[in-house]
């Protein structure tokens, strides 16, 4: 029996004061990035752009991969995708018109409370 491989990813874009802002995941009042269960067809990438597709609606050719780096979450490595929204401003309403309150923008700023319980390698710097 093959142990379960898990992928994780975020889409960030620019806020509505120009700053970035990342989705990410909202559970008992901490932040988490969007995971999925890596599929036995798919490859990873694949498996988080279907992810993250059902999220929000959005088609793979508005993001950009602008980062993939690795995550050690409970001791388990996990590979983390980073997108960015081509030429829009995050819109908020995208998350409440769905009804899907587990989700929301986060600002790069608070971005560092988010990877408390993640230990990532290469995290670049989003001004």
């Amino acid at each position: 029996m093959t142990e379960k491989r898990w992928v994780a990813g975020t889409i960030m874009a620019k806020g509505p004061e120009g700053k970035y802002v990342f989705l990410v995941k909202v559970e008992a009042e901490v932040h988490s990035f969007p995971t999925t269960e890596i599929s036995d067809v798919k490859t990873g990438l694949a498996t988080i752009l279907e992810t993250l597709k059902t999220i929000l609606p959005i088609k793979a050719t508005d993001l950009n991969l602008y980062e993939l780096t690795n995550a050690v979450v409970n001791d388990n490595r996990i590979p983390l995708f980073v997108f960015e929204l081509y030429d829009e401003e995050a819109d908020y309403r995208l998350l409440t018109e769905r009804g899907d309150h587990s989700l929301t923008w986060l600002h790069s700023d608070e971005l560092t409370k988010t990877l408390e319980k993640w230990e990532i390698s290469g995290v670049p710097q989003f001004k």
